[in-house]
């Protein structure tokens, strides 16, 4: 470098002099033992020995100042100073940076432009080499003596204090300069060990973050903490770099561990869940349980400003971190892919909580991918939905780096999106298809909205969908532990003496346990509950429905197009084999989420954030449109769902959206009087959805046959509780009928046209797939209609009659003497039981027999069939009886009506009805009037002309019936009793018929023979119709058997009506 010259106003002072004193002055050393202004600074003699013996001048220079700096680094000399070495570069550095702003400012402005540039050019060479030293010292702290602070903790002061809000109180040599270094370390150390440079740092900030003090919310210390990650991250170069930290994934990382073991870990595990701080529940909500809802709301709207603040801050950062660079976001997507993978068994059903990572932080997770997803899941025209490939995890999850993929070494991701339980295809069908487009070329990358979609669904599914499940279990927790609590404080007296002696301190116990579940709830209803969060997860839920739309879409266009119903004449092979291979839980979350939410949260649903578009071509609203065309579509489609719990709970959402009080029932089928309707306030999400479902044209045409066929197919779940979770399924398909049918009467149009095609011939029926598959669904509708009503009536009454029993019991027990204990105890428990059973299954009953009376009146040829005749007409004459006959007054229980929706009046009045319907004339001819008649009765176990004599009384006398309508029941009656004298020609009949012209299951005369291929044996059409309805195998040696597999036996038939006709002349002769 040229010496410049010295300005001519200024002191003779060459620039090798003034560098000297500058430098010495940076350095606080001296080469110079005389200087009486340097007495304070460390005198390097070494160094000065040294260059005396070069022949150079003992002076600081550019040339010599990295070896003042490797001396003043001796640890002769860092001992004696008292200061770390990163201690002492970071004073150095900050005084070389005060002197050159004095060069640059008005102070250096005289000199002349040469000597300024000159002296700030030396300045930053010396500034260079501090900062090198400084990133050595933060990289390799072994190279230098150890003492005093380390040198990550004095950055890490740095950062925490410039993000704080009182950074002036930071003592440290950074002070106030945090900034100015991470901006200099990074251009210096830039593709030359940057990462490395930066990991003690970040390290040491997650140190503090896990640190008490530091991570729970109530206190403020996290907000520094959080900052000074932004900070960091701020710098574009930082940013780029802390992927690429060896910290930032390591692969001895998995499960809990990669809450503390990764770099970004303890940032993560900040949150306001009680599991990842306690003092949520146990200070923060310690007396939320006796609070008023609007002091709740209050903690509430408190916890939830923080939270928001702290998962903004980490959205900020993973978003920093992923626009940093390509590379950079594949890192940041593996280590939130393998942090899912190896905290899969979050979704479990028993979770061990000490192996995967807290509620905390897998919700935090969520959010900062929900919030990476935003800006092409909140638009409102869905553009980007055709940019999710359903093939993903071929393309990505599956394959490692080299393929372009985004598995990790120890393959965690690739096994756990490989073991996902698909949306329809067993884990033998979706390896084979995986590992055949493996053997292909790796599909071109996507890009990221792909890759952040199916990362954020998968996110959604580890945290809040299963933190919500939790929720609600707790719920029913809390209402178990109460009841009990309750029920024993109220009846004692079933308790033993020492029992009873410790029961005070037992309640306390229990009290104590359930206050701090309630404070668990009021901490859970802070964060799941937040209408922020709520809104933001139904929004990405909005552009997954879509994207499901798309792929069973028949143009695959959807929402670009409209909507088009795949064709469903191939049956299961119509559906397409990328579908197949979704992972379930996209389907069963969208649909747990909206459950939730309807349940917990419905203001959610019509929220205008929530909604997105605006409708029409200003973009489909959540609510409005896509919901009810996602219900509708995947129930009209079946086959395209495997589960059938994922079916079942679309029949849930339906339910609760169309959803009608049953205790304001007005509808009852030619029953007069009913409920006052209009007392229970709705929310208006409800009203809203029926408009929407009014307006959809595919609802119109697909909704109630999906809802019918759907009632049979549900008869089989897969599960073990099947046989009773099936009637469940069925009330609410029952109430959804019924609120449709009251709403409009195109729906009850639609359901006449689905029954009328029964109508068609049996050549007709065969033309479509879908016309013969109907034909099957009405036939095993009806039948499961009715068996449910025999089952549903039969254990209704069969518990109120228990129910009576006990309850006359206790009143005698009053009324004389205590009955001994055990028996109280144990009457409490049968009557507890039966109670329970009473509520459910009356209220199932009576939902069912609304459903018989009403689809009997618009539709009565199915039910007069000859499968199923004679089993509906038995069904009706054994709950007459049991209504009207001798024993219905068993049926009188305290409250009946309030407590368990025991209305026998109105069962009586429907049931009646269905004879009405079944039995006078009909559209459908005479023949099936006739039959139905007959079958009445015939059944000689319950059928009496006084019963319907005893009905009749008992209708009129309660005014339950219009006059005509009670005429009409008379009518019935007199048919019957005419018609009971016609029955015994059949008797005849079959007491002269040969073995040949019976059937062999029941003993009755054969009208329609057919042969059954399976065993060879001939039975009448109308008898194995019906066997099969309740069990698809031959009776008589259990071989599978279908309806399509009989053959007709004409030349039999022929044979046995001529027989016939010749026996009924001789009976008729005979008993003139």
């Amino acid at each position: 470098m040229a010496t410049p010259k010295a300005s001519s106003g200024s002191p003779e002072k060459t620039f090798e002099q003034w560098q000297d004193d500058a430098f010495s002055s940076v350095l606080a050393v001296t080469l110079d033992s005389t200087n009486p202004k340097r007495k304070q600074r460390c005198y390097l003699d070494g160094v000065a020995a040294e260059l005396r013996d070069e022949g150079a001048a003992a002076l600081l220079t550019t040339a010599t100042l990295e070896r003042a700096i490797v001396a003043r680094l001796d640890e002769r000399a860092v001992a004696s100073s008292g200061l770390s070495v990163f201690e002492y570069l970071a004073g150095c550095w900050r005084r070389c940076l005060a002197v050159m702003g004095n060069l640059q400012g008005a102070r250096g402005s005289a000199l002349d432009a040469g000597v300024r540039a000159a002296r700030v050019q030396a300045l930053g060479e010396a500034q260079a080499l501090l900062v090198s030293y400084m990133g050595l010292a933060l990289q390799l702290p072994e190279m230098f003596p150890q003492a005093g602070r380390p040198a990550r903790a004095l950055v890490a002061d740095a950062l925490v204090a410039e993000a704080g809000a009182d950074a002036g109180a930071d003592s440290s040599p950074l002070q106030g300069h945090a900034d100015a270094l991470l901006a200099q370390l990074a251009a210096r150390f830039a593709g030359d060990g940057l990462a490395e440079v930066l990991a003690p740092v970040v390290g040491e900030l997650g140190l503090r973050a896990l640190a008490r003090a530091n991570r729970s919310l109530l206190q403020p210390g996290f907000r520094s903490i959080l900052g000074a990650l932004e900070l960091l991250t701020a710098n574009r170069q930082c940013a780029a770099a802390i992927p690429h930290m060896p910290t930032f994934d390591p692969d001895d990382c998995a499960g809990r561990r990669m809450q503390t073991g990764t770099a970004l870990g303890p940032f993560l595990a900040l949150s306001g869940f009680a599991a990842s701080d306690e003092a949520i529940a146990q200070v923060y909500y310690a007396d939320a349980p006796q609070r008023s809802r609007q002091d709740c709301d209050a903690l509430h709207a408190g916890l939830r400003a923080t939270v928001r603040v702290l998962q903004a801050a980490q959205a900020e950062v993973f978003g920093r971190l992923v626009r940093s660079g390509a590379d950079e976001r594949t890192l940041v997507l593996r280590l939130s892919l393998r942090t899912l993978a190896t905290n899969a068994l979050r979704s479990g059903m028993q979770v061990d909580f000490a192996r995967v990572v807290d509620d905390g932080f897998a919700d935090n997770l969520a959010c900062v991918w929900l919030q990476l997803a935003e800006p092409f899941a909140n638009d409102a025209a869905l553009a980007r939905v055709g940019r999710v490939d359903a093939d993903w995890i071929v393309a990505r999850a599956l394959r490692g780096a080299a393929d372009g993929g985004l598995d990790d070494e120890q393959h965690h991701i690739s096994t756990y999106w490989r073991e996902l339980t698909r949306v329809n295809a067993d884990k033998q069908r979706a390896d084979a298809y995986l590992d055949a487009r493996l053997q292909g070329q790796p599909a071109a990358n996507g890009g990221f909205i792909p890759d952040c979609f199916f990362t954020a669904a998968a996110a959604l599914h580890l945290g809040p969908i299963s933190t919500a499940a939790r929720f609600v279990e707790l719920l029913k927790r809390i209402s178990r532990f109460r009841g009990d609590i309750e029920r024993i404080e109220q009846t004692p007296e079933l308790l033993t003496p020492a029992q009873r002696a410790g029961l005070p301190v037992v309640l306390q116990r229990w009290r104590d346990q359930l206050l701090g579940m309630e404070r668990e709830k009021c901490a859970l209803d802070a964060q799941l509950l937040d209408p922020r969060r709520l809104a933001a997860s139904m929004v990405f839920y909005r552009f997954v429905m879509a994207v499901l739309l798309r792929q069973i879409d028949g143009r695959r266009a959807f929402p670009q197009q409209a909507f088009q119903m795949p064709a469903e004449d191939g049956g299961d092979q119509q559906v397409p084999e990328h579908w197949r291979m979704l992972p379930e839980f996209l389907v069963e979350d969208t649909v747990e989420f909206v459950v939730f939410v309807i349940t917990y949260a419905p203001d959610t649903l019509i929220d205008g954030a929530a909604q997105v578009g605006q409708g029409g071509e200003t973009g489909l609203r959540t609510f409005d449109d896509i919901l009810p065309l996602f219900v509708v579509a995947f129930l009209a489609r079946p086959d395209f769902i495997s589960n059938p719990y994922l079916k079942a709970k679309l029949v849930d959402i339906l339910h609760m959206l169309t959803y009608r009080d049953p205790r304001e029932d007005d509808d009852y089928v030619d029953t007069l009087g009913g409920n006052l309707p209009g007392s229970l306030r709705l929310h208006p999400s409800i009203q809203r959805f029926q408009c929407a479902l009014d307006d959809s044209a595919l609802a119109r045409a697909y909704l109630i046959p999906a809802l019918l066929r759907f009632y049979v197919d549900v008869e089989q779940t897969g599960a073990s509780s099947q046989f009773y979770d099936k009637f469940n399924i069925r009330y609410y398909i029952a109430r959804t009928l019924r609120a449709l049918w009251a709403r409009a009467p195109r729906y009850v149009e639609a359901t006449r046209r689905f029954f009328m095609q029964t109508d068609v011939s049996a050549e007709q029926a065969t033309t479509t797939g879908s016309a013969r598959r109907d034909m099957r669904v009405i036939e095993e509708f009806v039948a499961r209609l009715m068996t449910d009503t025999t089952y549903l009536l039969d254990e209704s009454l069969s518990k109120l009659a228990v129910i009576r029993d006990i309850e006359k019991r206790q009143k005698q027990g009053l009324a004389q003497e205590q009955p001994p204990q055990e028996d109280a105890s144990d009457d409490a428990t049968r009557l507890q039981e039966a109670e329970r059973m009473a509520r459910s299954y009356v209220s199932l009953a009576h939902e069912t027999v609304h459903m018989l009376a009403f689809l009997s009146r618009l539709s009565p040829r199915p039910f007069q069939a000859g499968e199923v005749v004679g089993r509906l007409a038995a069904m009706l004459n054994y709950n007459l009886d049991q209504l009207a006959g001798p024993k219905c007054s068993n049926l009188r229980v305290q409250d009946m009506q309030q407590k368990y929706s025991f209305n026998p009046r109105v069962l009586l009045s429907e049931l009646t009805s269905v004879y009405v319907h079944l039995g006078l004339s009909s559209s459908n001819g005479s023949e099936a009037v006739d039959r139905f008649v007959m079958a009445v009765c015939a059944d000689d176990r319950s059928y009496s002309h006084a019963l319907f004599e005893k009905a009749y009384a008992i209708l009129e006398q309660r005014s339950l019936k219009s006059p005509d309508s009670l005429e009409r029941l008379r009518e019935f009656a007199r048919k019957c009793q005419d018609a009971k004298v016609d029955s015994r020609a059949i008797e005849y009949l079959e007491s002269q018929a040969p073995d040949a012209y019976l059937d062999p299951l029941l003993a009755s005369l054969i009208t329609e023979p057919v042969r059954l291929p399976t065993s060879d044996n001939v039975m009448d059409l109308a008898v194995i119709k019906g066997q099969l309805l309740s069990d698809p195998r031959d009776p008589f040696n259990r071989a599978p058997l279908t309806v399509d597999m009989l053959e007709p036996l004409p030349e039999l038939k022929q044979e046995i009506a001529q027989w016939r006709e010749r026996k009924m002349e001789e009976y008729r002769s005979s008993t003139q």
